[in-house]
């Protein structure tokens, strides 16, 4: 079975700076891609960041936010980025969270399914737009009238749809390159419900299940002391639950059998029960939901995927234990030798 490409979720740095000198340093420890999220700083700007800072690696968005943005700025920000980068460019897309879109942007996040489906069709029209010709899309939330002004840098550029539930997950088959998975993705979640499901939709999509990719994110937590890491990872998890629940991570916990978790937590958390409800992160969630021990455990766990995911993007959990800046990260940089060993 083949094993996953390496990348880093990048984004969450005191600094530009100090992501673009991650980025380098991923690159030069043979990390096959970096991604940037768009929470507290622009997915695309950063983007441009890194690939201005990185020869070799693929560079995306993991995710871009599409109620954020109209389909045609999305799509003419991924060819500036898919030329600059000379084709290393891999276009993440997603809905958000109640978080960016109703708190942040004041914007309503309904009918999701009909919206990305008329998204990526338009998206994927106009990075493929050759100059001059007529790129028509007609949809019910979208729509377009465009001819781009040069040609493309490649015939195409990777769209991921990032996906959770059933219903997203299908349509991702259906439509686009990749299901971009989230944070919380067990070895049973990937190979029992999100593969066979979006594979089955891309062949009733007359699509080759085949040519879907499957990427994945995953907390890492990595400590010479194993008990260590998993506080860590309790405490992340829970994190997810603050201000309020995340439903695309309780989505997973509950497609998991972890109900019972996910309620105690959506109930301690967002009044400030932190550690109470990392006393019921159950122990199975750590074990199977992320990758987290020492450096050694940290790529066995890495290895349970082989064959299951194209492409773990690693989001580093910090320790107290680690070394300040940027030196903090040579744990992972150790673990990412130890997987492609």
């Amino acid at each position: 079975m083949s094993k996953p490409a390496l990348g880093l979720l990048l984004g969450f740095e005191d600094s530009m700076a100090d992501f673009v000198e991650l980025a380098r340093q991923g690159e030069a420890a043979g990390m096959d891609s970096m991604y940037t999220v768009e929470a507290g700083r622009s997915a695309f700007v950063s983007a441009a960041a890194v690939i201005a800072a990185t020869e070799r690696v693929a560079v995306g968005t993991y995710i871009a936010n599409a109620y954020a943005r109209k389909p045609w700025l999305t799509a003419i920000a991924a060819r500036d980025l898919d030329e600059m980068s000379e084709g290393r460019f891999t276009l993440g897309l997603g809905t958000g969270n109640r978080h960016f879109n109703e708190w942040y942007m004041g914007i309503d996040d309904f009918r999701p399914l009909g919206k990305l489906r008329d998204y990526i069709g338009i998206v994927r029209s106009a990075v493929a737009g050759r100059a001059g010709e007529p790129v028509r899309y007609e949809g019910d939330h979208h729509r377009i009238r465009w001819r781009a002004s040069w040609e493309p840098t490649r015939p195409s550029i990777p769209v991921y749809l990032s996906a959770s539930g059933p219903k997203m997950v299908r349509l991702a088959g259906e439509v686009a390159d990749g299901v971009g998975v989230g944070v919380m993705s067990s070895v049973e979640f990937m190979r029992d419900i999100v593969r066979p499901a979006a594979r089955e939709a891309a062949g009733d999509a007359g699509r080759d299940p085949d040519s879907l990719a499957f990427p994945m994110g995953s907390f890492i937590s990595i400590n010479e002391d194993p008990e260590l890491a998993r506080k860590v990872t309790q405490a992340t998890i829970c994190g997810l639950f603050h201000p309020v629940p995340h439903p695309y991570y309780v989505s997973q916990l509950r497609q998991l059998g972890f109900d019972e978790f996910a309620d105690a937590a959506a109930h301690l958390v967002p009044q400030g029960q932190m550690r109470e409800a990392m006393d019921l992160v159950p122990d199975e969630v750590v074990d199977t939901m992320s990758i987290t021990g020492t450096p050694a455990q940290c790529a066995a766990r890495i290895a349970d995927y082989d064959g299951l995911a194209d492409e773990i993007i690693l989001y580093w959990l910090p320790q107290r234990t680690d070394p300040p800046g940027l030196a903090g990260y040579e744990s992972l940089f150790e673990v990412v030798s130890l997987a492609s060993a």
